[in-house]
This record gives structure tokens, C-alpha cells and sequence, in this order.
């Protein structure tokens, strides 16, 4: 508890609203209504992407305001995610269905680290951002995706292991300023029933846990979905803040504590493939940035004449190969130099782990300064879309005014990327040198900060190059 100060869960309104039992519901509703408007939009709408509710709230809108949630507050749009709203129909499949046990190899994230490399390349590759029907099918794959995994499997398994939006967000609220912990760890020490982990049952002989009293007609309250038990959560990741803890904790004694911002970077202990989501995370950042500037498709034409191929699928999935092969090859060797350096003689992958923690505020930055370009210069442009669609369901709400999908400058853009950036490399930089310091490797830890600056200069010259503003009304620099 340490890390923890001042308690959310305190606050008169906040507190009561989270601790009753619909609470998440109230919170996914709203999202709910929005998916199914960008569907609707999406399917029978104008197919330009600056004009339709699909692309431009989850292409623009989504992903900026999921990164500025994080950096303010958590991991809240796992809070409110509406595919958890599937589990109502899961819960009836699953009496006619097998169940089945998620496979040991797989209860990691090296499976999700593939599948989030499969969707950016599908997102280049089939130009997501500029279709409002592949976007749409986007999102009933995803609530498909949802609830094939969650009627087969344990409710939870789609999170931690399946989905990457999910863990992406997990990555990326390692630097938020606040996490779930226990008050008094002394009260769970002393409770039997581990509530928060295994839900809880108000019977009259007094509360059980789900398994104890599976058929008692009592208010029932689940308990966390990724299980992870209160008193040792030590960091945010496979924490999706769905306050289950908090209703199914009998004692009152869960808390939702601010920390300082990134402190969990100087702390935690990750595992191994935990460390590779936050280094792929980064690379997979600056690959999706790099492949909208004039430098790629010199690149990919230069490719293309070296390979004899006018393929886009080839040269596309070359150039990220090439490029995420050549940054986790550079990665391994600087960490094994850092460790020579350090007298210290190590495994690659032991030596990535050991220093891979420095590239999470990294990660965060290269994804915060990218989305901040995109939402920035469509921001408002939410508001003639939703015009645009709910007219085509009658519902009229005025014309839709198209020149609010550009009111902040371009020239604002760059230097408030500088400045992400700087943040990212400056926390970073303490993350580093903090956890050295305690393991006496602070020449090690010289190293890979050398290293940390270059990629940083190297993501500084990618954001400052004419860049396509995708999802706009806004031409692209280099049109």
C-alpha cells in the first residue's frame, strides 16, 4: 500500500456509484449505443471515411481518448467495454457447449503479441481507416470474437489472453496515476473466502464464495475476471478496473489509490512476455507511424525494385519483418551489452527483462504523440458524423456543420508531439537509472540509455515528416 495515497472509493459519489452492483453496466450502455450506431453507419452509411460515424469514432476518437483516459485516470475503457456485454448470452451457451481448459502454453501473452501484429498489419494492408465497412465488420468481429471465447472458456480468458485492444490498454495504464489495492492487507490475511477472486454469495449463514453456494438464491457478486487477488496486485497490467473487487469484497477493505504517475515502471516486476508486449508495443508504435510518411513508400518502391514484386502485401510484410526483426535483434544485443558492461553475463532474453522495463514509458509516448496527431485534427468532427448518422435513422439533430473537423492549428501538432516525447524518454530515463541504482548496474543502464536516445531522435524525425492525415477533411501534407 505504499504506493497507493489518496482513495477514489472515498469520495461520496464516486464511491457509491462503483460500489453498486450495475455500475459497469451503466457504463457500457452508453458505449454499447455507440458501437451499434457505428455499425449501423458503418454498413448503410456514405462510404468516406471523414463522414462516417464508424471510421471516425474508432480511428480517431477511440484511440485518442482511450491514451488521455489512461494517462488521467486507468484503464477505463476496459471498465466500460461493451463486449463484456456478450457474457449474458455466453452464460446461456455454455449449458450446450463443451468447456474447455485455455491451453497452459498459451497463458501468457506471446499469443496476443501475435495477434496485435497481425491486426496493424491488416490495418495497413487493408486501409481500415478508410473504410467504413471494414470497420464495421471489425466490430462484429470483435463481439463475435468475444463470445466464441467466453462461451468455450473461463469468463476472463478473452481479456487477459485473446483480445488486443485489452492488453494493449493493460501496456499502456502501467503509467497511470492510479491501481487497485488493499487498504489493510491485514483483512485479507485474515479472510478465508478470498472474495475478490472468487465472488461472493450474501447467504444467511453469512457470505460465500460463487463455488460454495452455486445455486443459492442470494445477490451474487463476481469476482475479479482476470483473478488477480487484491493484497499482491503490485502493477496494472490484466487489470481491466471492473470494480468486481470492490463489490465482492465483504469488508470494505479494496481501494482505489493514486500513485505517482509511472511508478509502477521503477517497482514492478515483470515477466517475461510481459516485457516483450512493452518492447514490441513500441516498435509496432513507430511502424504504424512510419508507414504513413513519404520515407515508406520511398522505401517500399526501393523494395520493390530490389524484389521484382509489385506485391503490397509482400513488400508491406517485408518492410515490418525487416523492421521489427532488425529493432527486437538491437534490443537483445544492447541488452546483453548493458549487462557485459554491468560484469554481469546473462541469456539474451534474461537481459531483455532485466532492462526491457525502460521501453513501456517509451511505448506510451510513441503511441500518445501518434494518436494525439490524428485526434487533434478531427477532433470535433464527431459531431457532424453522429448528425450525419442519426439523421439517416430520423432522428434530425441540425445540420451537420463539416468545418468543425479541423479547429486546432497544425502548427500546434509537432510541438506537443516534442513534448510527449521528451516525457516518455524522461520517464524512461528514471525507470532506468532507479532500478539500476538498486542493483549496482548503473554503467549497464548508461547503455541503454544511449540507446533510448537514439530511438527517440530517430521518433522525433518520424513525427516531424509530412504525414498523412488519415480520417480527415484535412488534406494530407504530402498530397
Amino acid at each position: 500500500m505504499k504506493t497507493l495515497r489518496f482513495d477514489l472509493l472515498r469520495l461520496p459519489l464516486l464511491g457509491r456509484f462503483l460500489r453498486w452492483r450495475y455500475s459497469r453496466f451503466a457504463l457500457q450502455l452508453p458505449l454499447l449505443l455507440l458501437a451499434l450506431l457505428a455499425l449501423y453507419d458503418g454498413f448503410f452509411g456514405r462510404q468516406l471515411a471523414p463522414k462516417n460515424f464508424a471510421t471516425v469514432s474508432v480511428w480517431l476518437h477511440y484511440r485518442g481518448l482511450l491514451v488521455l483516459a489512461v494517462a488521467v485516470a486507468g484503464n477505463l475503457f476496459c471498465a466500460a467495454c461493451p463486449l463484456l456485454l456478450v457474457r449474458g448470452p455466453t452464460r446461456f451457451a455454455k449449458r450446450y457447449l463443451p468447456q474447455l481448459s485455455w491451453p497452459t502454453r498459451l497463458r501468457n501473452k506471446y499469443f496476443v503479441i501475435a495477434l496485435t501484429l497481425v491486426y496493424l498489419f491488416a490495418y495497413e494492408y487493408w486501409d481500415l481507416w478508410a473504410s467504413p465497412w471494414l470497420t464495421a465488420w471489425l466490430i462484429v468481429g470483435y463481439f463475435g470474437a468475444a463470445f466464441v471465447v467466453d462461451a468455450l472458456f473461463p469468463e476472463g480468458t478473452f481479456c487477459k489472453y485473446v483480445c488486443p485492444l485489452g492488453n494493449f490498454n493493460f501496456a499502456l495504464s502501467t503509467a497511470s496515476p492510479s491501481q487497485i489495492g488493499a487498504r489493510d492487507p491485514e483483512v485479507c490475511l485474515r479472510c478465508e473466502g478470498k472474495y475478490c477472486v472468487n465472488g461472493r454469495v450474501d447467504t444467511p449463514q453469512g457470505p460465500k464464495t460463487l463455488k460454495e453456494a452455486p445455486t443459492e438464491n442470494a445477490p451474487r457478486y463476481p469476482g475479479c475476471e482476470t483473478k488477480l487477488y487484491v493484497p499482491q496486485i503490485r502493477s496494472n497490467m490484466d487489470c481491466t478496473f471492473c470494480m468486481n473487487c470492490v463489490r465482492a469484497c465483504p469488508y470494505d477493505n479494496v481501494a482505489w489509490g493514486l500513485r505517482w504517475p509511472g511508478l509502477e515502471w521503477v517497482r514492478a516486476r515483470y515477466k517475461q512476455d510481459v516485457v516483450w508486449l512493452g518492447v514490441l508495443l513500441y516498435f509496432a508504435g513507430f511502424m504504424n507511424a512510419f508507414g504513413m510518411i513519404p520515407a515508406y513508400y520511398s522505401l517500399a518502391e526501393g523494395l520493390s525494385r530490389l524484389l521484382g514484386t509489385r506485391s503490397e502485401a509482400l513488400l508491406l510484410g517485408s518492410i515490418y519483418l525487416l523492421w521489427t526483426g532488425l529493432g527486437v535483434g538491437l534490443t537483445l544485443g544492447v541488452s546483453v551489452l548493458a549487462d557485459r558492461v554491468s560484469g554481469r553475463r546473462d541469456r539474451p532474453w534474461r537481459s531483455l527483462r532485466r532492462w526491457g522495463i525502460a521501453y513501456f514509458p517509451m511505448a506510451f509516448a510513441m503511441w500518445a504523440g501518434h494518436y494525439a496527431f490524428h485526434f487533434l485534427t478531427g477532433w470535433a468532427s464527431i459531431v457532424p458524423v453522429a448528425q450525419q448518422a442519426l439523421l439517416h435513422l430520423g432522428l434530425p439533430l441540425g445540420q451537420p456543420d463539416w468545418t468543425l473537423a479541423a479547429l486546432v492549428p497544425e502548427n500546434w501538432l509537432y510541438p506537443l508531439q516534442v513534448a510527449i516525447i521528451y516525457l516518455g524518454l524522461a520517464g524512461a530515463s528514471y525507470t532506468l537509472f532507479a532500478r539500476a541504482k538498486r542493483e549496482g548496474a548503473t554503467a549497464g543502464a548508461a547503455v541503454i540509455f544511449a540507446y533510448l536516445l537514439i530511438l527517440a531522435t530517430l521518433t522525433l524525425w518520424v513525427l516531424a515528416q509530412p504525414m498523412e492525415m488519415r480520417g480527415t477533411l484535412l488534406l494530407s501534407p504530402s498530397t
